[in-house]
């Protein structure tokens, strides 16, 4: 069993969040109507994984995205490394860990938000169930690229005997 071939879930997990660290700020500003949750003060996509911030956001938000996007990666890579079953089977595991991981991440995204804007309870509950919301949404929408390397890499070991 290599490395690389567990690890391809997180491998293209990672790719993602670096490519929403790269471009997510684009990626709002061509298709507009993703900035509508960033205007009520939820993550408009996934966590990016950056080196230094982003516009007039300020280093504790910078380090919240990055360390939940390695959160993200982390909670893909946990969950498809101890698969069992065929192709099918580790498509959707590998989909569903996407899916939870999006989710995780954007809870703790949304944890600090809240503290830093002293959210009351009824305004932290909103935020917390925004980013599950939006964790859900964004987990479903890209989790297929996390399925599909876990059903190639679940596919990779086996061998077919034509007759």
């Amino acid at each position: 069993m290599s490395f690389v071939r567990n690890g391809l879930p997180a491998v293209v997990t990672l790719l993602i969040v670096l490519a929403f660290g790269m471009f997510g700020a684009r990626l709002a500003t061509v298709a507009g109507y993703l900035a509508v949750p960033s205007a009520v003060g939820l993550p408009y996509g996934l966590p990016g994984l950056r080196v230094v911030p982003l516009g007039e956001t300020g280093w504790l938000l910078t380090l919240t995205e990055s360390l939940a996007a390695l959160v993200m990666v982390g909670v893909v890579g946990w969950l498809t490394a101890r698969r069992r079953g065929g192709a099918v089977r580790a498509f959707f595991s590998g989909w569903g860990a996407f899916v939870l991981g999006a989710v995780v991440a954007g809870v703790l995204r949304a944890v600090v938000i809240s503290q830093i804007v002293e959210a009351g309870p009824g305004a932290y509950a909103g935020f917390l169930l925004g980013a599950v919301t939006a964790g859900l949404l964004w987990g479903g929408v890209l989790g297929w690229t996390a399925g599909f390397a876990a059903s190639v890499s679940a596919g990779a070991g086996t061998t077919v005997v034509r007759a």
